[in-house]
C-alpha cells in the first residue's frame, strides 16, 4: 500500500522564492554537524525529484556556494540570506556545466509556520564534521575588543567562507555560563537558525564588513547581517529610530527594544571552539509574540 503524502510549502523570508513538495506526514529531517551546516542550523529533507514544484523564483538565481571537492552546492536567497536547498553531486560539475544531481535537499527550516516544529521533530544525525578533508579555519587578525571582562575569554570565530571575521570578549560561555542565549522561532530567525548571545558592543569586534549583506523588513528596527558570499547569518545592527517613532512604541515594545538597541546580537553559532548544543538555551516564540505576524506566502 502507498504511504499517504501531503504538501509541504515553504519559502525564503522575503518570498521571492515559493517551493512545495509531496512528502510524507511525519517527515524525519538528517542534523549535519559539519563546518557548514552547523553554522546553519541546517535541517535536511530530500524528497523525491518528481514531488518538487518551484512555485515563484528560478532557482538559477539564488546564489550558489559550494566549497572542499564541490559535490555539494548550498542555494540561498541574495536578498534575504535564507538558504532554501543544497544540491549534491556524484562529481563536482565543472563551470557553466548542466549535470544531473545525485541529490537534492530541503532545508526543513524554511517550511512556512506549524507544518514541522525544529525544536521538536525526531531527527537523524550524519557526522559531517569528519567527512572527508577537514575544514581549515579562517583566523581573525583584526584588533581584540576593547570591553574588560573580568575572568574573560576572547572567542573568535567567521563565517564559513572567511570573508567575515569576528572576536567576541565574553565570560566563559558554557553549562554553567548566566548570559542570556536565545533561540526564536520568529519569520527569520528560525529560518536562518540562529543561536543568539547579546554582548555589548564593546564586547564585538567585526572585521570584513564590506562583505555583508543586511536584510530588513517590517519596522526595520533591525537589519540581519549576514555574507554575501556563504550566506551565514552573523549579526543583527540594531537601527537609527525616529524620536517620534520611539514615543509611540507601547511599554513593552519599548521595553523590548531600549535593551536590545544598545547590545551587538551576535550569531553563536560562527565561533571557534564553541559548541551551542552544550548551552542552555532559552526558547522564545518570537512568530507568535512579535506584531505584526508574518504572513505566509
Amino acid at each position: 500500500m502507498a504511504e499517504e503524502l501531503k504538501t509541504y510549502r515553504g519559502n525564503c523570508h522575503c518570498a521571492a522564492y515559493i517551493y512545495e513538495f509531496e512528502a510524507p506526514k511525519n517527515i524525519k529531517p538528517t542534523e549535519c554537524n559539519c563546518s557548514f551546516c552547523y553554522r546553519k542550523a541546517a535541517l535536511w529533507y530530500l524528497p523525491k525529484a518528481e514531488g518538487i514544484r518551484w512555485i515563484k523564483g528560478d532557482v538559477k538565481t539564488l546564489t550558489n556556494y559550494t566549497f572542499g571537492e564541490k559535490t555539494f552546492h548550498h542555494k540561498f536567497c541574495p536578498t534575504c540570506g535564507v538558504q532554501l536547498l543544497a544540491i549534491g553531486y556524484a562529481e563536482a560539475p565543472q563551470p557553466g556545466e548542466e549535470k544531473e544531481p545525485m541529490m537534492t535537499g530541503f532545508n526543513v527550516r524554511t517550511l512556512q509556520y506549524g507544518q514541522v516544529d525544529v525544536w521538536k521533530v525526531e531527527k537523524e544525525y550524519v557526522d559531517g564534521k569528519n567527512y572527508r578533508s577537514p575544514y581549515k579555519v579562517p583566523k581573525f587578525t583584526g584588533p581584540e575588543p576593547k570591553a574588560v571582562i573580568e575572568g574573560g575569554k576572547l572567542y573568535t570565530g567567521s563565517c564559513h567562507c572567511g570573508a567575515i571575521r569576528v572576536a567576541l570578549k565574553s565570560k566563559p560561555l558554557d553549562d554553567k555560563a548566566t548570559e542570556l542565549v536565545v533561540e526564536c522561532n520568529c519569520s527569520i530567525c528560525s529560518k536562518l537558525g540562529i543561536t543568539w548571545s547579546y554582548p555589548r558592543q564593546e564586547q564585538v569586534v567585526i572585521e570584513g564588513e564590506d562583505n555583508l549583506s543586511f536584510y530588513m523588513f517590517n519596522k526595520r528596527w533591525f537589519a540581519k547581517g549576514f555574507c554575501k558570499t556563504c550566506g551565514t547569518a552573523t549579526h543583527n545592527a540594531a537601527q537609527p529610530i525616529p524620536q517620534g517613532e520611539l514615543d509611540q512604541m507601547s511599554e513593552k515594545i519599548r521595553g523590548f527594544f531600549d535593551p536590545v538597541s544598545k547590545v551587538a546580537p551576535i550569531n553563536l553559532r560562527i565561533f571557534n571552539d564553541l559548541n551551542v548544543n552544550d548551552l542552555n538555551i532559552k526558547h522564545i516564540d518570537g512568530y507568535n509574540e512579535h506584531e505584526p505576524r508574518y504572513v505566509e506566502p
